[in-house]
């Protein structure tokens, strides 16, 4: 995975507050903590759907990487940064902190990706914005949006062991499109012009990490690239990620666009959507006929 993340200096630790320094470093005892996570809930998912997400396994699966890097909060004191140190390719992976070390009287919880510009464990900003689905059937893209959460723990013999899941939900879009051309963005709005979480709020202060929204838009924009459909009424997976939010009741309009400024659209159910849970939109998208005439001229009255 390609994450960027930025080591804190050993001289801007000794530049911090005494207080702050007190409260999490311990330069004789060096701590580990031990981070698993959790499966995606596919109860959503059609059985051949599932099928085919558990064999790709990418979409959906979870594995550390040797330059991860874990976000770790203190209930009091600064922020620090815990680097892999074991399990690499694994869903679980230990951490060390290079010389931070756990307190047992502190509560600590931990977020990922490690963020050097988040400074209130109450508000960690999570934007999913501006992605980039490239090619039919990719799901590449989700890895720079893929975030995880977990509430504070207690260390137990200086260690403690979280169970994390994604602060997002992933969200399938298979899609019958009516014409032969290339495709270059995917949108979603309701019909009734609520509007939709494109980004969020992470508070882990408490024992059960709180996601609430942050940014509202009208709609939520996939970019698409290298998208050529072959055959009229051919059926391309789309994936994104999307803020957990509750859309159940309303109509969704969903709409591909070309290059060549025509757009396809198709109406579904919305759903309830929970973070760490995989969902399906699967529809027959129309020529839009109000796109075809503008594109023709219609209200210079051509038509």
């Amino acid at each position: 995975m390609k994450k960027r993340f930025y080591l804190l200096p050993a001289l801007l630790l000794l530049a911090m507050s005494c207080n702050d320094v007190q409260d999490t470093i311990d330069n004789e005892v060096l701590e580990h903590v031990r981070i698993g996570v959790a499966d995606v809930d596919l109860s959503d998912l059609s059985p051949m759907t599932k099928a085919e997400m558990i064999i790709g396994g990418g979409a959906i699966s979870f594995s550390w990487d040797s330059d991860d890097v874990v976000g770790m909060f203190p209930d009091h004191g600064a922020q620090a940064f815990f680097e892999m140190s074991g399990f690499v390719g694994e869903s679980v992976a230990e951490f060390d902190g290079g010389g931070w070390a756990l307190k047992a009287a502190s509560k600590y919880a931990v977020y990922y990706p490690y963020d050097y510009d988040s400074s209130n464990p109450h508000e960690i900003p999570f934007v999913y914005a501006d992605q980039i689905q490239t090619g039919k059937d990719d799901f590449s893209h989700l890895e720079e949006y893929q975030h995880l959460a977990t509430g504070s723990q207690v260390p137990e013999n200086g260690t403690c062991n979280y169970q994390m899941e994604r602060a997002e939900a992933i969200v399938l879009f298979k899609l019958t499109l009516p014409m032969i051309a290339t495709y270059n963005e995917l949108t979603v709005r309701v019909s009734d012009g609520t509007d939709i979480v494109v980004a969020t709020m992470l508070d882990i202060t408490g024992e059960d990490y709180v996601i609430t929204p942050y940014l509202t838009s009208q709609m939520f924009t996939l970019q698409i690239a290298d998208v050529v459909t072959d055959i009229e009424g051919e059926t391309i997976n789309f994936y994104a990620m999307m803020p957990p939010q509750d859309l159940s009741g309303k109509t969704i309009i969903i709409s591909a666009n070309t290059t060549d400024g025509d757009c396809c659209t198709a109406e579904v159910d919305g759903k309830n959507m929970l973070n760490n849970h995989a969902y399906q939109y699967v529809a027959t998208l129309t020529s839009d006929m109000g796109s075809l005439l503008e594109n023709f001229g219609s209200k210079d009255g051509n038509w």
